[in-house]
């Protein structure tokens, strides 16, 4: 019961910062998830890397569906922008994830360097491009190829990070897109599960996942663990149901909330996430 009352905890945290800032809730949903499948001794680190990609993707869809259903309550749901970034990401998503599962050329380490550029650029965007004002338009002639580019680099950030793209998505909808920052988190949020619904198939198609069993904590040896190839329902049910739940709160937080505050909360998170990528890189 502890458990779940701390994945509950977890999932309310990730969910609340995908409804504030668009980024799905990756960064706290992936720390969580590595540790708990470090419990089970007999799979190996590349399948626990699988098992932690799975299910904090699927956390991440969570999250982008509530949050699509409390835009559209509002009125605010962008189906053009969403479509016309999301597709694009969703084919980069699909082919990632499916070369990820069969080949062998994925390196945490490779990626971590690049992804560490991306950090540095979102940061650098969050402090000092300035906002533009909420009621402004952004450039009507925008090119389709300008969400294209967009949309495949979310896409495959979240079939090699699990973070859901959004730290990487908002910046660039700023940058690119010349969105005004609160246009561009609810924009994030709504293209996250056009990014997340085809990697999540492939990793519940696939034949050869391991069982989970043995593992280090007692707590975990003695529960049926309700698992899918490598989604496993013991922890992803309790953090979705926080996910959903928190998710819209905040959303309505983040209407609320001053754009200063906001962009300073991004970044503290951009650079928490930057911390963590070089501590696992030296």
């Amino acid at each position: 019961m502890t458990l779940v009352l701390i994945l509950f905890l977890v999932g309310s945290i990730g969910g609340f910062l995908a409804g504030l800032m668009g980024v799905g809730g990756g960064l706290i949903f992936i720390p969580v998830l590595s540790y708990l499948f470090a419990q089970f001794p007999h799979i190996t680190n590349e399948e626990a890397v699988r098992f932690t990609l799975a299910n904090s993707i699927a956390l991440v869809f969570a999250s982008g569906v509530s949050g699509i259903y409390r835009q559209v309550k509002l009125g605010i749901y962008d189906f053009k922008k969403s479509l016309s970034v999301g597709i694009p990401g969703a084919i980069a998503a699909a082919v990632v994830s499916y070369s990820i599962q069969h080949g062998n050329w994925y390196n945490q380490a490779r990626f971590s360097w690049v992804f560490l550029g991306f950090l540095l650029l979102s940061i650098g965007n969050m402090i000092f491009k300035k906002e533009r004002d909420s009621n402004e338009q952004a450039p009507e002639k925008q090119s389709l190829i300008l969400h294209l580019v967009v949309g495949l680099l979310a896409g495959t950030v979240v079939s090699l990070s699990g973070l859901g793209g959004g730290i990487i998505m908002v910046p660039l909808f700023r940058m690119v897109l010349q969105l005004p920052i609160k246009k561009a988190t609810s924009l994030s949020l709504s293209v996250v599960p056009l990014l997340s619904i085809s990697p999540i198939l492939q990793y519940l198609n696939t034949a050869n996942a391991p069982l989970l069993q043995q593992a280090v904590l007692p707590a975990l040896n003695s529960l049926d663990l309700y698992q899918t190839q490598y989604l496993v329902g013991w922890f992803y049910i309790p953090m979705a149901i926080g996910v959903v739940i928190f998710s819209s709160f905040g959303q309505k937080t983040a209407l609320k909330t001053p754009t200063p505050i906001i962009r300073f909360i991004f970044a503290l998170l951009s650079s928490l996430i930057l911390i963590k990528t070089i501590y696992e890189l030296f």
